[in-house]
């Protein structure tokens, strides 16, 4: 399973996507996703005794499977934790692209993406998948047994983030993925990369950096520093010290440092003290293993050495005898390069892609691109784009495909590439570079997984990596005569991108330990290891004019591009080595049933029944409190809903109930929400009492009285959402409509004139948004545009009148220097009748303290923001600071009518964790307000702010 450098959550909203950031996946990841299918897929579902298996008709096989899979293993996946789970249900998805995984409450639930990514594993992808996800399952109830629905899962899952840090419970998936199978993430060594390369370089960071990351150096997911203190957990305490761990801290979920001092109970030492000595070992243990492996530090001679985290990736010799690659940073998004004598020409920014997948030939650029749907988050495409080096002219060749790792002939003329059907077939096709019309398309007998197509110089054969449960191997298409010739038996590497060279076929494995470049010779059958990286060597690409492979070299500041001679390099290495990757997990395998999960699966026929969506639409789980501030006086409205959400994500639904102190009165509400088709429905209703004054005259005078009432109040709408994207790029649009009805009664006296209905007002919003990506540094999205119309007004109601319509429009751009960012808004409203009050503009900063406007028109802010450091500070375990910023600002309102500036100033912020929570991203600063008007104090204002990230 291949872990990148990528983030967990992956564009769980296009919406989201646009008017803040793009945010990628990670294979396994915990993403938790309320999106639809389309309402075409129809579900069936196997019932067995621990699994509910929902899924997906075209997916029959894979069920079985996998409700076979889950029964027999389920025993040893809950060994160690010493718990066996409560039933769950298990959804299989297969209409996205993205290959993930999680398991959630709220409803009690685990989702499969059963589609496998382009490098991942040496065994079947939903095998593995299915092994990690049923060891969160354990987790949860290990930790939290006695919680659930109808009223606890929220709060089970709540206890369950507060006290477990993603480190333990990522990383003890990835151990038991690891420990229970012949694959896993622990046996591939661009799993610990990064890891490996800081300590190797000198690069000895905190425990608080290593796990909650940094903006200035790279550092390992957590995934990967978890599956290293786990296993250190193991491996020095034994078999019963998680199950030791968890039991303690089960039995008084609310103890602060819940896990650390747990742990230290049990073994002694706490989180802080286990990573020092996790990392000491790490350390000793990979200096042996480089004394014996490989220790070339290549140089490269074609750009400049990187002072921030920078990437070079998927390097190719062009005809004019430059280098083009798809170049990245923590400071700029992925884009395709052009270097020259170490000059460097952006050609175009590309857009997000599943992994970095690049081809030249022919002055021609192909590649990959990920596709959200206009409407369904659980349905995306994968779509094949073109660059010509020589007009410099972009094309995208396909729409709504799950093509991918494009690559080109020779002459550019033809595309090769493994193309995804709904039921998890693969095959490869012959695509027009032209117009990317599917011209041919070849067999896969074997059913293999397949991955990283390309031709050879001919045209005449394609190499593909194949990929089954018992390991990888390389395919050879021949084109002409349909002949498919396996070159070698099946083996446990992370074998990836094929490229021929004459008379080899080249290829990125690891037979020594490290990721390297293998040559396998077609005339004598040999394997030959062909680079000596010191940390790793990926993604070859082979020039036959000067007979050179170009690849990314891997050092702690990134991937650089190196190149090596073919013929004179083969000479001096040795195709029978040892392999010399640390096997962290091995002790560990004594302390398991069985060192392979998958062994003598059963093949028993469950019987299957239709899922019908209509008996299910509601699954009651979680009981949640809910405190807002009266209207009447500064006494709080405590009560609680009850939630409903089905487990395709189409019917959500509360029901609540609140006391009123303040009139001590009862309110009652509910609510629904429809998504199951192109328009989105929602209704709600309350029922409340309510206050107010009249006055009145009496035989002493006018007086005023206060009277209650209580009402009816009924609300209804429909949202109707569209999205897309395009390489950098991303653009939302929708457009809603509601309305209500409210309905009084139990007056406690009569006013003239006072309504008992308020008749459907009506309420229409235009949202619209277009946005570029946006890199780690950057503090805003550099490119962005938002315009936001709301227009309400009472057409059907005879006792009330008026409108109120409202504009709100952002623009970003790009600062004076890298990462910096103008923002600038601008808002209008205008009201009348019973919306004259209405304020729903933003306001200049310290408003509250500036002389109050009789009425506001519109508002326009500037905002200059800007890095300042990025100090990576622990502070104790009290908090971790990453990051200081600046900026300045100036404030204006009622422009047109008057001078029109209100305020300006400065702030300073700085992006930090709090007692070592992974989340939330605390943003957390202060600023200070001038007050611009002459007649005004012109004292500075103070404003602290907080901002929580999740």
């Amino acid at each position: 399973m291949r872990a990148k450098n990528q983030h967990k959550i992956f564009i769980i909203s296009i919406l989201t996507l646009l008017i803040s950031t793009f945010n990628s996946y990670k294979v396994f990841g915990q993403l938790f996703s309320s999106e639809q299918n389309p309402p075409s897929v129809k579900f069936n579902q196997i019932n067995t005794p621990q699994f509910q298996i929902i899924y997906p008709t075209l997916l029959e096989k894979d069920a079985q499977r996998m409700a076979n899979l889950l029964e027999k293993m389920i025993d040893d996946v809950s060994k160690s934790l010493g718990r066996k789970p409560k039933p769950i249900s298990i959804i299989l998805q297969n209409r996205g692209v993205v290959s993930n995984g999680f398991v959630q409450m709220a409803p009690r639930r685990s989702e499969f993406y059963t589609i496998p990514s382009q490098e991942f594993d040496s065994q079947d992808w939903l095998n593995g998948l299915a092994l990690h996800e049923l060891r969160h399952v354990v987790q949860f109830d290990k930790l939290v047994p006695s919680l659930g629905a109808p009223i606890f899962e929220e709060l089970k899952l709540a206890l369950f983030g507060i006290n477990l840090p993603p480190w333990f419970f990522e990383g003890d998936a990835v151990v038991t993925e690891t420990v229970l199978s012949p694959g896993g993430r622990g046996r591939q060594p661009y799993f610990e990369l990064a890891l490996r390369t800081n300590l190797g370089s000198n690069k000895n960071y905190s425990y608080s950096k290593n796990y909650l990351g940094s903006f200035k150096d790279i550092v390992p997911n957590y995934y990967t520093l978890g599956y290293f203190l786990t296993s250190k957990i193991r491996r020095d305490f034994g078999e019963q010290i998680l199950d030791k761990t968890l039991s303690r801290m089960a039995r008084f979920p609310i103890r602060p440092y819940n896990f650390s001092s747990s742990l230290k109970k049990h073994a002694g030492i706490g989180t802080h003290q286990l990573y020092k000595n996790t990392m000491q070992e790490l350390d000793s243990l990979w200096t042996k293993q480089s004394n014996t492996s490989g220790k070339t530090l290549y140089q490269t001679a074609y750009h400049e050495e990187a002072e921030i985290p920078t990437f070079y990736q998927l390097p190719y010799l062009t005809a004019e005898g430059e280098l083009v690659c798809i170049k990245k940073s923590y400071a700029e998004t992925p884009a395709i390069t052009l270097i020259k004598n170490k000059k460097e020409e952006t050609l175009l920014r590309i857009g997000f892609q599943l992994e970095p997948n690049l081809h030249y030939a022919a002055n021609l650029l192909v590649w990959d691109e990920y596709r959200q749907d206009k409407r369904y988050g659980k349905q995306s495409f994968n779509v094949i784009c073109i660059y010509n080096l020589k007009d410099k002219t972009f094309k995208q060749l396909t729409h709504k495909s799950r093509y991918f790792s494009p690559a080109l002939s020779s002459d550019g003329k033809k595309i090769i590439a493994v193309k995804v059907s709904y039921d998890n077939q693969f095959s490869l096709v012959e695509l027009s570079a032209q117009n990317g019309e599917e011209l041919k398309s070849y067999p896969n007998p074997e059913k293999y997984i397949l991955q990283t197509p390309q031709y050879d110089n001919a045209s005449k054969k394609v190499v593909v990596t194949a990929l089954n449960q018992d390991g990888k191997t390389l395919l050879v298409y021949n084109l002409e005569n349909g002949a498919i010739e396996k070159l070698f038996a099946p083996v446990r590497q992370l074998i990836s991108r094929p490229t021929f060279a004459n008379q080899q076929i080249l290829f990125k494995a690891h037979f020594n330990g490290t990721d390297n470049i293998y040559s396998f010779d077609l005339a004598t059958k040999a394997i030959s290891r062909i680079s000596d990286a010191q940390f790793g060597a990926y993604q070859p690409s082979y020039d036959v004019k000067n007979q050179k492979i170009y690849f990314s070299d891997y050092q702690h500041t990134g991937h650089r591009i190196v190149s090596i001679d073919l013929n004179n390099t083969r000479a001096t290495l040795s195709s029978n080595e040892g392999n010399y990757f640390l096997e962290y997990f091995k002790p560990l395998i004594s302390q398991e049933n069985t060192s392979n999960v998958f062994q003598d699966i059963p093949e028993k026929e469950y019987p299957v029944k239709p899922y019908k969506e209509a008996a299910h639409l509601f699954y009651f789980h979680s009981l949640r409190p809910t405190n807002t501030e009266s209207e009447i006086d500064n006494q709080y409205v405590i009560g609680f809903d009850l939630a409903s959400d089905n487990k395709l994500n189409t019917f959500s639904s509360t029901l609540g109930y609140a006391y009123n102190a303040g009139l001590r009165t009862n309110e009652y509400r509910a609510a629904i929400s429809f998504k199951k088709y192109y328009p989105i429905f929602t209704a709600d209703y309350e029922n409340r009492g309510r206050l107010s004054y009249v006055r009145l005259v009496r035989p002493n005078g006018e007086t005023v009285v206060p009277f209650t009432w209580r009402e009816h109040v009924s609300n209804f709408g429909i949202t109707i959402p569209f999205s897309t994207n395009w390489l950098n790029k991303g653009f939302s649009t929708g457009f809603n409509i509601s309305s209500g009805y409210t309905s009084r009664y139990d007056l406690s006296l009569q006013p003239n004139n006072f309504p008992m209905q308020i008749s459907f007002p009506m309420k229409y919003q235009f949202y619209m948004g277009l946005g570029t990506l946006r890199s780690e540094r950057d503090l805003a999205t550099p490119w962005l545009v938002n315009l936001n119309i709301l227009y309400e007004h009472l057409p059907f109601d005879n006792n009330f009148d008026g409108s109120n319509l409202i504009l709100k429009t952002s623009v970003n751009t790009p600062g004076l220097f890298s990462n910096h960012s103008l923002q600038l808004n601008f808002n209008w409203q205008s009201n009348s009748g019973v919306y004259r009050f209405n304020t729903d503009i933003a306001r200049a900063s310290g408003f509250l303290n500036l002389p109050a406007l009789q009425k506001l028109h519109n508002s326009f802010l500037l905002d200059y923001r800007f890095p300042i450091a990025y100090p990576d500070w622990e502070v104790g375990p009290l908090a971790y600071i990453k990051r200081f910023k600046g900026g300045v600002f100036t404030d204006f309102e009622n422009i047109g009518k008057g001078n029109g500036l209100r305020s300006y100033g400065a702030e300073l912020r700085t992006d930090l964790n709090i007692l070592r929570f992974y989340l939330p991203n605390v943003d957390f600063g202060t600023k200070i307000i001038m007050p611009a008007e002459e007649s005004t104090n012109k004292k500075p204002i103070f404003e602290f702010g907080l901002i929580l990230n999740y």
